[in-house]
């Protein structure tokens, strides 16, 4: 009986014991699944706020892309933005900016319950709003844009850098690989790989020794002996393969040959002429100085038409005047445009720079002296000092002729060369460097050459003898060269002997290949071999009010996220 109740007890105590292990496993159950449950409804949440951030990033790229869309059909869309956007204030382009009136645009909204813009496709889940700072796009041609994509109750923000696609994309462009029809009459240009040239034209040869060190394209079919194209090379020729070899070796493509791209040369640059902050007349030369300055000899100027309180030298024949031999010594303009222009007919009766003279007769300023034909030119003259071209005994030079003389009298032709300390665009008619051109700092200086006609490395020869005072060997030009109508080139290119390496550390644009140099097979016997660098700024950059494409392309050249720049609401913060 006592074990009965002993094995009794037992057993309900062990019925007790089991219950509490029940209960207790139970309740730990209920804990995880409480646990579970949060963890589930938390990581929907996650997931749900992780979706909005991510898509608030994507539709505020998609403001930038929507903002370079309107560029493309309206490149004077630079100038529309929110004068009181916050960032468009703070970058100090309130008053470079307006709304515009014909369209509204619900993107330039900057308030609370203000409009945004939705991104195509996505009704009103996903909207950006975008400000715009374009205070440097004149000196840099980049335009800064921060662009806020909306979700739900995320908002995130960009930044990006806006910049015209153009000629400085490249260290080497060329609409057709001939020689200038100007020289070669018997040539009538065409794209080879279109069957459309003339038979007489000459395609002109890359050599062994060329090196092209950056982006380069043609419109036309490239011949190429063994030389070194180190970066990527586009042409519009539209099948494979898109150069010729001329029988000589392959050449070195570091980042392969493509074709069908197409960039086209405006036909002049005479739209540059109004955004000018000094105009020259007539030859005018033009040294600078490793301080900042230039020296300017330009006689036959008689309003430089100034803009902006700018100093452009002081007219007259006296020391320290354009019309003297020594020249004006004046600030380089800081991120602007000189433009040089050719002397007005005396029938241009509002022209401040109109000539004396009759009706029929110009008559050239106080100690200038012209003469004509192939080998014409102009003198200056004050006193021992003068300024020359063509030089005392100076051969005619190559190409010359009586109705296109290598130096003309009244052409608006400029002369350049010297160590630049500054960031500046010179358009003119025709362009001769006549030394060499060198940045005193790599990091913000920067020049554009913009020849109407041709631009010439200046290359004097008496006989066969080079005779360049500036120096007669390697030469040196950190530019960015556009010929718009002709070549870049170098004169006298036949004779002299082997000169050197021409050198340009930037980039160059042409109508028709110019001639560097000439020799016989892949070997230069006169004239220079090149090596062509490109300047890696121009990526982001561009010189001053620096001449465009026809077809007018925008990329972003440079993204970063910033801190939010609207709440939710519409209203900054």
């Amino acid at each position: 009986m006592i074990r009965l109740r002993s094995a009794l007890a037992r057993t309900r105590g062990d019925d007790g014991a089991a219950l509490a292990t029940v209960l207790g496993l139970s309740l730990v159950m209920l804990v995880l699944i409480a646990i579970g449950a949060s963890i589930t409804v938390s990581g929907i949440r996650k997931s749900s706020t992780d979706t909005a951030w991510n898509g608030a990033l994507a539709a505020a790229y998609a403001g930038v892309d929507e903002y370079k869309s309107r560029l493309a059909d309206d490149p004077d869309y630079i100038k529309y933005g929110n004068p009181a956007a916050p960032f468009t204030v703070a970058s100090g382009s309130a008053s470079t900016v307006s709304l515009p009136t014909a369209s509204l645009n619900p993107a330039f909204g900057v308030t609370a319950g203000g409009t945004w813009a939705s991104v195509p496709g996505a009704g009103n889940r996903s909207q950006f709003r975008y400000e715009v700072d374009n205070t440097t796009y004149a000196r840099t041609g980049v335009l800064r844009l921060r662009s806020t994509g909306k979700v739900g109750d995320v908002t995130r923000s960009i930044v990006a850098n806006v910049k015209q696609q153009g000629f400085i994309d490249f260290v080497y462009y060329t609409d057709y690989e001939v020689i200038d029809p100007q020289w070669d009459t018997d040539c009538d240009p065409g794209y080879e790989w279109a069957g459309d040239r003339g038979s007489g034209c000459e395609s002109i040869l890359f050599t062994d020794d060329d090196v092209l060190d950056g982006p380069v394209h043609s419109n036309d079919t490239m011949r190429v002996c063994r030389s070194q194209f180190l970066q990527a090379v586009t042409t519009l020729k539209p099948t494979a393969p898109y150069y010729d070899n001329n029988g000589c070796g392959s050449a070195t493509f570091g980042d392969g040959i493509t074709g069908g791209v197409s960039v086209q040369m405006p036909t002049t640059n005479a739209a540059m002429r109004e955004e000018a902050v000094c105009t020259y007349t007539g030859p005018t030369q033009i040294v600078f100085n490793a301080g900042g300055t230039m020296t300017v000899v330009s006689p036959w100027t008689r309003n430089t038409l100034a803009r902006g309180g700018a100093s452009c030298g002081a007219v007259g024949t006296g020391t320290g005047q354009l019309g003297n031999p020594g020249g004006a010594t004046v600030a380089v303009p800081d991120h602007d445009l000189i433009f040089v222009q050719d002397v007005p007919p005396r029938s241009d009766t509002t022209n401040p720079n109109r000539p004396n003279g009759t009706s029929s007769t110009v008559t050239p300023p106080t100690n200038v002296t012209c003469t004509t034909g192939s080998s014409g030119g102009w003198r200056l003259t004050s006193g021992s000092a003068t300024v020359r071209y063509p030089l005392s005994s100076e051969s005619e030079a190559e190409y010359s002729s009586s109705t296109t003389p290598a130096y003309d009298c009244d052409r608006g032709d400029v002369f350049v060369r010297g160590a630049m300390n500054g960031a500046l665009t010179i358009a003119a008619t025709t362009i001769y460097v006549t030394g060499d051109i060198a940045y005193q700092n790599t990091s913000s200086n920067v020049l554009g050459l913009v020849g109407q006609s041709a631009v010439w490395v200046w290359n004097p020869m008496n006989g066969s003898s080079p005779m360049n005072p500036n120096g007669t060997g390697n030469r040196r030009i950190d530019a960015a060269i556009i010929s718009v109508a002709h070549s870049f080139q170098v004169q006298n290119h036949d004779r002299g002997g082997r000169r050197g390496i021409l050198t340009v550390n930037g980039s160059i644009a042409q109508k028709f290949r110019g001639v560097v140099g000439t020799g016989s097979g892949s070997s230069t016997s006169n004239g220079y071999e090149k090596k062509y660098v490109y300047d890696q700024r121009f990526i982001s950059m561009a010189p001053p009010k620096f001449l465009s494409p026809i077809a007018t392309v925008f990329r972003v050249s440079q993204y970063s996220t910033v801190a939010t720049a609207f709440n939710p609401d519409g209203s900054p913060r």
